[in-house]
């Protein structure tokens, strides 16, 4: 399965240009996300994410950079993905 790697800005339009290989990418197993380039996190890719992480086979983040867990931890969101999981 493949890996979809976020960008280091993860704003609205990295948001916007992922949006179609997440909905391709989703189904009966976790999407893998790679987050460890990411040095900016956008409320819109969080919410990218946490939409994706609801769909049948949800969000596996298969690493991530110190920048992407502290947004996760200021937006309350630590515990909704699981970390290291291959699909």
């Amino acid at each position: 399965m493949p890996v979809i790697e976020l960008p280091a800005l993860c704003d609205r339009d990295a948001a916007i240009a992922i949006c179609p290989e997440l909905r391709e990418a989703a189904g009966e197993r976790p999407v893998r996300v790679d987050a460890s380039g990411v040095e900016r996190m956008g409320i819109a890719m969080l919410q990218l994410l946490v939409s994706a992480a609801h769909t049948a086979g949800g969000v596996a983040i298969i690493d991530t950079s110190d920048q992407f867990e502290e947004a996760l931890r200021i937006a309350g969101l630590a515990s909704k993905f699981n970390r290291g999981e291959t699909a």
